[in-house]
């Protein structure tokens, strides 16, 4: 530096170090995402009180009966019942999921159960199918000659504090006599009830197990006045070979009308659907008197028989136009309020015999007594 010279300028000061631009959005983003993540979890772990019904399977009944002791006719035929696929008590994520699905119902519990705890809903459930077995057998039986096959009234259940209760009276036993009259059904349980006065002390022969023993029951006095016992009451059939209907986990009431159909189809020689390649679809809560009556998740039902391939659907008639709305072209829907309805209708498929089969049947269902 020469003498005189202004000093050098000074250096500039170093500039601050950069502020992180994204800083705050990463932040919104980070809390925005956990809370997705917890309200993803809590989605996925909280029950609410709702059920969802989705298309279950298409059982194809002839893979489930079969006749033992006497000559039977397998069909090439397909009768199939549908199942429908129910999560209980689902998740707020499984209720948002179905309700997007419009093949899934998402349903208030109340409104299947009502006030009914989830065990004694499923036991109801397992003794309506059951039931269901029981009435197919009768029914189909009964087609080819087999009548009278009630060998009692069999005890289903004991009202709290009945006379039937003090009695000593349980579930299974089946009763053969009420004083000096026989009882081979229900029916017939029933009104020897009531034909006794409130008060009246009744012998009841029962068969436990086996064993016969005589009970006294003193009747009470029912809401009509009638005399009253206090048991539910199914007629107990007996057999004239062995059939065995294998329903699996499945339960409920709606498979009945397609057992009857098949197992009348293996007692006989033709075929009711027409022979090889049919594939008919039957479903129906079926009463021993051969009603028909209306079975819940229709429009599910129509969805998996249509993924089976059957061409023709035999449901009841209270379903019918309910089914009809989700059957498209190529399924057609038969609604019927028997089963001799249910004969009629695959009487009309060519190569059927069903048409001469369809009779009457009076065989009792299950009443309180």
């Amino acid at each position: 530096m020469l003498p005189g010279s202004p000093p050098p300028p000074a250096p500039p000061p170093p500039a601050p170090p950069p502020r992180p631009r994204h800083r705050a959005a990463f932040v919104v983003a980070t809390t925005l995402t956990s809370v997705f993540v917890v309200s993803g979890i809590v989605a996925g772990l909280v029950r609410v009180p709702y059920d969802t019904v989705s298309p279950g399977s298409a059982k194809v009944v002839n893979r489930l009966v079969t006749v033992n002791g006497r000559e039977s006719y397998p069909p090439s035929g397909q009768v199939m019942f549908a199942t429908v696929s129910v999560r209980e008590r689902v998740s707020v994520l499984q209720a948002l999921l179905g309700w997007l699905d419009s093949t899934t119902d998402v349903i208030p519990e109340r409104d299947i159960r009502g006030d009914l705890p989830p065990d004694e809903y499923e036991e109801l459930n397992v003794q309506a199918m059951s039931d269901s077995k029981t009435a197919a057998e009768v029914l189909a039986l009964s087609r080819i000659g087999y009548t009278n096959l009630g060998a009692g009234a069999e005890v289903l259940a004991v009202s709290e504090g009945s006379p039937a209760a003090r009695a000593a009276l349980q579930p299974k036993d089946v009763i053969l006599s009420l004083g000096e009259r026989a009882i081979r059904t229900s029916e017939d349980a029933v009104n020897a009830i009531r034909a006794h006065e409130p008060g009246d002390v009744l012998k009841v022969r029962i068969d436990r197990g086996g064993t016969p023993t005589d009970l006294d029951a003193t009747l009470a006095e029912a809401k009509d006045g009638a005399a009253l016992l206090g048991v539910r009451l199914s007629t107990k059939i007996q057999l004239p070979f062995e059939i065995k209907i294998d329903s699996g986990s499945v339960v409920g009431p709606s498979a009945g009308l397609a057992y009857a159909l098949e197992l009348l189809d293996v007692l006989t020689p033709g075929e009711l659907t027409g022979g090889a390649g049919a594939k008919v679809a039957a479903t129906g809560e079926l009463g021993a008197n051969g009603s028909v009556g209306p079975v819940g998740g229709i429009a599910q039902k129509v969805t998996t028989v249509k993924r089976a391939g059957a061409t023709a659907f035999i449901v009841p008639k209270q379903n019918e136009d309910e089914a009809r709305e989700h059957a498209g072209a190529k399924l057609r829907v038969f609604g019927v309020s028997s089963f001799d309805e249910a004969l009629t209708v695959l009487g009309t498929m060519q190569g059927s015999n069903a048409l001469e089969l369809a009779k009457p049947a009076t065989t009792p269902t299950s009443r309180p007594a």
